[in-house]
């Protein structure tokens, strides 16, 4: 009777494990129509039955523990974006779609257990890479652009970031092949990929954002490469110009918020919009900052400006920012994504120059900086000058 119950017992555990979700590596891929977007992530179950699933570009790693497994299918909610992955899963694979519901995008997804990020087809050594590069977006074209290469090297991986004066385009991780480099980065609302080759000069290739979006690039290394300092870009006379608070609640009608709680404190304003990763980045460090901060004087307003919009939409949208990021200070909606209409309630401004933007307001209401992108946690020692910097000008504005 013991034997029979053993058996039983094996038998059941053999089809409960069979139902479960490989641990260990994947490799996910988003499907574009010119080639795959790879990226890693991990499946283990900390917990006991629900899958832990840890995205892995370069050094970051993004936990989501509330998967939900239905039969033989997985859901994953890239939080806090209006994003997920669907897909059905055997022992050894996934198929399914990566949606955008702020977009209203849906695009395959297929994942592979076991495999590398990328493979190295070439058999020749691969052209060693320098941590610092000049890149020009859309070279010889109206819409130009300047970015900075931060990598490193370890053997023919490759991972670091791309600065630019819209925000940097987070962690990125692949190979040098050859003379060809190959990287890419996942974070949940957006999937990029960076492809070129060595050339005489320098470097050249295509960088992919997603289907029918490309733009060309050319880079060499520069040591000395730098952008705009972000906290440069807009100049603002003291005692000049102060915001149109209701033009910064839009989204929610008229005396949505009132000014006068805001009186007598430095006020940072941050624009953003809850399906931006590098607003996400920033709203991380200032939810962290303010914690510590809140009692010296200081308020945190953020203004949202969505995709994909309604007023439904929007409040409805920052309801769940707020609770997933835990987030202590005011939120208000600010209107549609539009970088004109962010600036309009700074009548110094036509436009702003990226999401997330910062305006400083000093204790008479006036404001007197403007920061004009993010320089996040991967870019490293910039996002160190950033905490730096940030911390000097509220400590001299509360001081004054």
């Amino acid at each position: 009777m013991k034997s029979l119950f053993a058996f039983l017992l094996l038998l059941f555990s053999l089809f409960t494990s069979a139902q479960m979700i490989k641990s260990g590596q994947w490799r996910g891929a988003i499907v574009y129509d010119s080639l795959q977007v790879p990226f890693i992530f991990e499946v283990g179950y900390p917990g006991g039955e629900v899958p832990e699933i840890t995205i892995i570009n370069g050094s970051d790693r993004r936990v989501i523990s509330n998967a939900k497994v239905l039969g033989d299918s997985i859901i994953i909610p890239l939080d806090p974006f209006d994003v997920e992955i669907r897909a059905k899963y055997t022992a050894m694979g996934m198929t399914g779609v990566y949606k955008k519901y702020y977009r209203n995008l849906t695009i395959p997804f297929v994942a592979d257990y076991g495999r590398a990020r990328m493979s190295k087809n070439s058999v020749r050594s691969f052209a060693p890479i320098e941590d610092r590069w000049a890149i020009t977006f859309s070279p010889g074209s109206s819409s130009m652009s300047a970015g900075v290469g931060l990598f490193k090297q370890r053997g023919y991986i490759v991972s670091g970031t791309i600065m630019t004066e819209v925000s940097d385009y987070r962690f990125f991780e692949g190979i040098l092949d050859g003379d060809s480099i190959k990287i890419s980065c996942f974070d949940g609302a957006h999937a990029f990929a960076f492809m070129g080759k060595r050339t005489d000069s320098g470097w050249s290739g295509q960088m992919i954002y997603g289907n029918g979006y490309s733009e060309s690039w050319e880079a060499n290394y520069d040591a000395d490469a730098e952008l705009k300092d972000p906290f440069e870009m807009v100049n603002v006379e003291p005692g000049t110009q102060k915001p149109y608070y209701d033009l910064l609640a839009a989204g929610e009608g008229k005396d949505a918020i009132d000014p006068t709680k805001y009186e007598g404190e430095v006020l940072i304003i941050q624009l953003f919009g809850t399906w931006c990763p590098n607003s996400h980045d920033q709203t991380q460090y200032l939810v962290n900052w303010y914690k510590k901060n809140r009692d010296r004087g200081v308020s945190i307003l953020a203004s949202s400006f969505e995709a994909n919009y309604s007023q439904e939409y929007g409040l409805e949208r920052l309801k769940k920012y707020r609770a997933v990021n835990e987030i202590e200070y005011d939120l208000v909606l600010g209107g549609k994504l539009s970088k004109t209409g962010a600036a309009m309630p700074f009548t110094f401004m036509q436009r702003i120059e990226a999401f997330p933007t910062l305006v400083i307001l000093d204790k008479q209401g006036y404001v007197r900086y403007v920061h004009s992108y993010f320089n996040g946690p991967a870019t490293g020692e910039y996002y160190r000058t950033f905490d730096r910097r940030f911390n000097q000008i509220i400590d001299a504005l509360v001081a004054e």
